[in-house]
């Protein structure tokens, strides 16, 4: 197994994160681990994640193989070389700009490339309801885009009837 970090080199340490029953594992020699702090003579346990997604952003390319450091966020003024050096985006618009480098290293990172936050177990069940007409926005748009029209008549009745218990809840 190869660095997930140099490309170069074996993996010989291996960091791996349950989270919702979705095993992720990361790879890295022990040269990209020492100068990223993840493991020295004794494992360091406070290293920054930050610094481990910026050595994985290091090594990322666009879809044409060349890095598109140039790129800087319209809102905040953060550019993706610096986004790569920190690890941390500037401000939501961000997510936009850079869309296309992020998307490869979201899916390796987490289950879902859209963060979808914490839901009460109890009480209102809009919230829910609201993400699953999202859910079902996509999955219709994808529908059409393949021209599978069945299925997209499907997903649009689906969606109105949900929204229209999202409405019938909010006049009680």
């Amino acid at each position: 197994m190869i660095c997930e970090v140099c490309k170069k080199k074996p993996a010989k340490i291996h960091v791996t994160q349950i989270k919702d029953k979705q095993k992720v594992t990361i790879h890295i020699c022990q040269d990209c681990a020492h100068a990223k702090g993840v493991a020295g003579p004794a494992i360091n346990t406070s290293f920054s994640v930050e610094q481990l997604l910026a050595g994985f952003m290091k090594t990322q390319t666009s879809e044409s193989g060349e890095i598109a450091n140039q790129e800087t966020c319209p809102s905040c003024g953060l550019s993706y070389r610096a986004f790569k050096e920190s690890g941390r985006l500037g401000c939501s618009l961000c997510y936009d700009t850079f869309s296309v480098q992020l998307r490869p290293l979201l899916q390796k990172v987490q289950k879902e490339i859209r963060h979808l936050g914490k839901v009460p177990n109890k009480g209102d069940n809009r919230t829910t309801m609201r993400r699953s007409v999202s859910d079902l926005r996509l999955q219709l748009k994808e529908a059409v885009g393949q021209e599978n029209f069945e299925l997209a008549a499907h997903l649009r009745d689906q969606i109105r009837q949900m929204e229209n218990q999202i409405s019938q809840s909010n006049e009680v």
